[in-house]
């Protein structure tokens, strides 16, 4: 690939590591209604270092210098004058805008620094995975020591900054799945269940006394969905950010006599990223990961599609690098 063209609020980043995202092996196969215009980048967990700045970016007014290591995540760029944004909710704006190149860019406004002492490999999945289930919990409300149930094995960096932020946790697992179930205990989960998907709010609601405060659901299936719901105990919060196309039922009088919250969530802000890497940071939370090349990105999805995966790919530019 050709390196971009710096426009003059960019920064150019030349990239030592990438995660592989579900929502890019999502965005490949075409799965959801809306399309990206091709040709079309994937990648948005990429982590690199600083080569050339825009001529309209001041690296003193940024904290930003070359060779300084930064993401490149999934909103690269917003408008920065709607509504949304003028009011720290730029995920909302209507004009945003990959990372599996050599080279990217990303508007300098949106260059988020990796913090001192975190490994770019292990912490590249944190600017998708972890800052989309940190500001999942955090749009939760749930508070220390409450019960949380994360459905899917794809939120086990989410068990991590659940235990951080004080949360008692149970993690639901595909059937069988040992290795998944395995790796959710090693992320810290307090309870782990792999039984069958359509019965899990029973062996939550036996667990916590009565159901969960919160229940994340990272997978895009309807019956987790559906179950996530009635696991949930009085005044819960159903915060959704597995997506798919299709529809689910809810019970509208349930959800109004038990006061329940239902939240889409959507990666999150600048600041929820920083806060993110903070925590990582603090809490030493990372993704268990493996390498690979960027060659060998279509072996990766079909490993994804067939679920043999067990954490987190990432794909690794400095092996070929001069």
């Amino acid at each position: 690939m050709p390196i971009p063209q710096l426009g003059p609020n960019d920064v150019l980043v030349k990239l030592i590591a990438s995660g592989i995202c579900h929502s890019d092996l999502s965005a490949a196969s075409g799965d959801w209604d809306i399309k990206a215009p091709l040709p079309f980048i994937l990648g948005h967990e990429g982590i690199g270092r600083i080569v050339e700045f825009g001529e309209n970016v001041t690296p003193e007014k940024y904290n930003l210098k070359l060779g300084d290591l930064i993401g490149i995540q999934l909103i690269q760029g917003t408008c920065l004058k709607c509504e949304f944004c003028l009011d720290g909710r730029e995920t909302l704006c209507t004009t945003k805008s990959g990372a599996y190149a050599e080279y990217a860019l990303i508007n300098a406004d949106f260059a988020v620094k990796l913090p001192d002492g975190l490994d770019p490999f292990k912490s590249a999945p944190l600017y998708c995975a972890g800052v989309t289930m940190y500001k999942a919990l955090k749009v939760s409300q749930a508070r220390s020591n409450d019960w949380i149930s994360i459905v899917g094995v794809g939120g086990s960096l989410g068990i991590k900054y659940a235990k951080a932020m004080g949360f008692r946790v149970i993690a639901i697992v595909a059937e069988k799945d040992q290795a998944a179930a395995n790796l959710a205990f090693e992320m810290g989960a307090d309870e782990v269940y792999d039984g069958p998907g359509d019965q899990h709010s029973d062996f939550v609601k036996e667990k916590t006394n009565g159901g969960v405060q919160a229940t994340i659901v990272t997978v895009p299936l309807v019956s987790a969905y559906e179950q996530a719901l009635q696991s949930l105990k009085q005044g819960g919060c159903l915060v959704m950010i597995g997506i798919t196309t299709k529809k689910i039922s809810i019970a509208v009088n349930e959800c109004i006599a038990k006061q329940i919250q239902i939240v889409g969530s959507l990666v999150g802000t600048r600041v929820d990223l920083q806060e993110a890497l903070d925590m990582a940071r603090k809490h030493n939370i990372e993704c268990k990961v493996q390498t690979c090349q960027l060659e060998q990105i279509n072996e990766v999805f079909d490993d994804m599609k067939n679920c043999r995966l067990i954490g987190r790919m990432v794909i690794d530019f400095t092996a070929n690098s001069e």
